[in-house]
Parts: C-alpha cells; sequence; structure tokens
C-alpha cells in the first residue's frame, strides 16, 4: 500500500496559534460568508520537501537518506513575514504565511532533493498553507469587494528538527522526527 509522504518543519503550538488568529481575522473580513477553507491548525507547517507516493518497504530507506542528507545541518530559524493570496494575488488559489528565505531552507532543501534522486522543476519557497481558495465562491465576489488580506509582520521561530510526515485523508501523522 501506497504512502503520501512529505518532509516537513512542524510549528510551534504558539506559532500556530497565531496563525489561527490571523485565519480568523481574514475570515471576518469578509462581507458574506468566507470563500476560503482554513487549514486546520494541527496540520500547519512548511514543507520542505514533496516526496510523493511511496511503498511502505522504502520507508526505512527514505528515513536513512533524510538522516545523511541532514546530518551535518544545525538548529536555524525561520522568520514568516507576510500573509498573502497565492500563488498570485490576481488569481488566488491559497493563503499563504510567508517565510523570509534562509541559506539554511535552501541547503536542506538541495541536499533532500540530492539524497532522494529527486530533480525540482519549482524553486523552493518557505510558506505555510493558511487556507485554500474556493475558486467557485470567491469569483463571485465583485473584484472592489475582495478584501485586501496582505499583512506583514515578523514572526520567528526556531527549528530544530524536520519530520517525515504521511498525507491520511487530510490529517498529518509523523512517521520520523530527525533532530539536526
Amino acid at each position: 500500500m501506497k504512502k503520501k509522504i512529505f518532509i516537513a518543519i512542524n510549528l510551534p503550538e504558539r506559532i500556530k496559534n497565531k496563525l489561527e488568529k490571523y485565519q480568523e481575522e481574514i475570515s471576518s473580513s469578509f462581507n458574506d460568508s468566507c470563500p476560503i477553507k482554513w487549514t486546520r491548525k494541527e496540520n500547519l507547517h512548511i514543507t520542505l520537501f514533496f516526496i510523493g507516493f511511496v511503498e511502505f518497504d522504502e520507508l526505512m530507506d527514505i528515513f536513512s537518506r533524510v538522516e545523511q542528507a541532514v546530518e551535518n545541518v544545525d538548529p536555524f530559524n525561520v522568520d514568516l513575514e507576510t500573509i498573502s493570496y497565492a500563488p498570485k494575488a490576481d488569481n488566488p488559489k491559497m493563503v499563504w504565511a510567508n517565510g523570509k528565505e534562509s541559506s539554511e531552507m535552501i541547503e536542506i532543501n538541495n541536499q533532500l532533493e540530492k539524497a532522494l534522486d529527486f530533480i525540482t522543476v519549482n524553486k523552493f519557497k518557505p510558506h505555510i498553507t493558511l487556507g485554500r481558495v474556493i475558486q467557485w465562491q470567491f469569483k463571485r465576489i465583485e473584484l472592489d469587494e475582495r478584501p485586501d488580506i496582505s499583512k506583514e509582520f515578523d514572526i520567528f521561530f526556531p527549528v530544530e528538527s524536520i519530520e517525515i510526515m504521511e498525507s491520511v485523508k487530510g490529517e498529518y501523522i509523523t512517521l520520523k522526527s530527525i533532530n539536526l
């Protein structure tokens, strides 16, 4: 049976609480019903690397490769800077909390790419998906009535581990935590 696997940075509870408050603020900025399906607080994370569907018997090899890829990585800080519609403001699909690009996260992503024999087409952009825009609902709102959700802030937190996660019917399960 295949498992949907990704590598993530889980967030401290205090950061999840702050982001949940921003979700509530954005929801209340819409005149009628909010056309955004919010990510549940317990699922908020930064995806470092999406692996995809793998067989159960491949997991031990993946665990080993990821451990080797990050063995020389020291703990670092993540700095979240803005909230915005994403990936494009004029045709949003999601709402993101955007992270500042750091050399550490880019290096981890590059090491994971090498260790797992992947070629990534898209440039890594650190972000947390706060919600997904319900297209048909959003498009019914006149352009001049769509709230500007852009917000600047400075939230940072330390990263001392990364997690190998499995996605099962909208739930994210930590399969292995690797200390940095």
